[in-house]
């Protein structure tokens, strides 16, 4: 039976696609959940429209992190962090903390999810780390953890 997606479906399809499934799974699941309707030519009209404001919502979206991304290109990221003499960190720089810093430098939406980092940094130096902003849109940046002056210094 085919079926025209009233919303996503995971493994299934996106809002406005129009899938094949088995008559029992439309209209035992699908159908009363109001998840899918049946295809008339109105719910193909209203797919089709569905699909363009995707696209659309898409290539905005596309455009704001490529926007961002060029930005945040080579971006050199300062992170302060208490430490011994000989460099080592008491405690780690993670994620959460390059990404706090890239939102206080003003780069809006930057989670730590979105940091990449092979593991945490545990020593004052320049690192590279990677921020993924979209799937398809990755870029690098440029950590630089330095040790915390004491007060009385």
């Amino acid at each position: 039976m085919q079926v025209v997606l009233c919303q996503d479906v995971e493994k299934l399809g996106r809002e406005g696609d129009l899938v094949e499934v088995a008559d029992g799974y439309a209209r035992n699941y699908l159908l009363p959940k109001q998840m899918a309707t049946a295809v008339t030519p109105d719910a193909l009209r209203r797919a089709e429209a569905a699909r363009q404001g995707r696209r659309q919502r898409e290539q905005e979206e596309m455009e704001r992190v490529s926007r961002q991304a060029a930005m945040l290109d080579g971006f050199l990221c300062f992170v302060t962090a208490r430490a011994t003499e000989r460099g080592h960190l008491f405690g780690s720089v993670g994620p959460q903390q390059v990404a706090d810093e890239l939102v206080a430098s003003g780069f809006e939406g930057i989670r730590p999810a979105n940091v990449n980092m092979d593991r945490h940094i545990e020593e004052v130096g320049d690192f590279q780390v990677e921020v993924m902003l979209h799937p398809e849109v990755r870029v690098q940046i440029l950590v630089r953890v330095a040790a915390e002056q004491d007060e009385e210094e």
